[in-house]
């Protein structure tokens, strides 16, 4: 056989290849469930409380790829019509019903192998957010937030107050099966922060100040600074290693313990908070700054008011420490 018709031959089995993978790629494209994976993402969050709108869905690298991802907490339940709509990507809802949206640019799902479960890779506020969720046996959940600014993906819209600075941290958590669920109350692990140049430009916020309801208030431009520190859990129990916010505003120590509850918003601080504040930052607080002074001195460091942090994560009160 002479070296041309090999070469021909070679050039047929190679389009043949081709041909095989174009075709199977176009098959996939076209017969993927996308509508069943969207309306099962969507339902999930939906009764955790959470509106999910996705723009569009792909195959990825072994799974699949969720691009311009609106995740927001709507002022009202869902009904089960606006969940539908959801569901197919249809609706025109905006934030009035469903909440100002956090926006990530695009969300990759596929299996994991080490330990089987579920990775997720997510492009978000000009960061990348990662996560695993390890299935066989106990609940094993690592999340780890790196480089995301606090200025991007919608945050001062999502939590009414216009951030900027950097955003790190992880979470590494095992938690135990109640049933088929897992169970967060009982959980192990690790929570660390490591924030940088935070600053709040201007916003609202409900100070918890007192046992009664929390008034809004407006907030003049905050220099928070950085925000670093380590919470261990044992058993749902969370120890408080260190925790510190420190610029040149303000400064507050926080020691004491966070007991995870079944779910995260029933999750109940018990801290004692130290809070020293520079006196012209202070003035410019108003009503707030007044608030810190009915704090007694600490009796260790009589420059730090003393504080205790207690309630619950979505209903704080924030005491004078006796």
């Amino acid at each position: 056989m002479s070296s041309d018709s090999k070469a021909a031959r070679w050039k047929i089995l190679l389009g043949y290849a081709a041909f095989a993978v174009v075709a199977f790629v176009v098959g996939l494209l076209i017969t993927f469930p996308y509508d069943a994976i969207r309306k099962r993402l969507v339902s999930e969050a939906a009764q955790a409380g959470l509106a999910v709108r996705i723009g569009s869905l792909r195959p990825g690298l072994a799974g699949i790829t969720a691009t311009n991802v609106r995740v927001s907490k709507p002022p009202q339940p869902l009904s089960a019509d606006t969940v539908a709509s959801l569901a197919q990507g249809e609706g025109m809802l905006g934030a009035a019903e469903l909440g100002e949206p956090l926006v990530l640019e695009s969300v990759a799902l596929r299996p994991a192998l080490f330990p089987p479960g579920i990775a997720m890779r997510a492009s978000v506020m000009g960061g990348t957010l990662s996560a695993s969720v390890g299935l066989l046996g106990d609940t094993r959940v690592k999340v780890t937030a790196d480089g995301l600014q606090a200025s991007g993906g919608n945050l001062p819209g999502f939590t009414g107050l216009d951030l900027d600075g950097e955003l790190n941290a992880t979470l590494s958590l095992t938690m135990p099966k109640s049933g088929a669920q897992a169970d967060l109350s009982q959980a192990d692990g690790e929570l660390t922060l490591d924030t940088r140049n935070m600053v709040i430009k201007s916003g609202k916020v409900a100070i918890p100040m007192g046992g009664g309801t929390a008034v809004p208030m407006d907030l003049p431009q905050i220099d928070l600074g950085a925000l670093t520190g380590r919470i261990q859990f044992v058993k749902g129990l969370g120890t408080v290693e260190s925790l510190r916010l420190k610029s040149n505003e303000l400064e507050a120590l926080a020691t004491g313990t966070l007991k995870l509850g079944k779910r995260l918003e029933y999750s109940e601080p018990g801290m004692d908070v130290n809070i020293k504040l520079d006196p012209e930052f202070q003035k410019r607080l108003g009503l707030v700054g007044a608030g810190v002074t009915i704090l007694p001195p600490d009796k260790k460091d009589p420059s730090f008011r003393a504080a205790r942090l207690a309630g619950f994560l979505n209903r704080p009160t924030f005491l004078p420490r006796r």
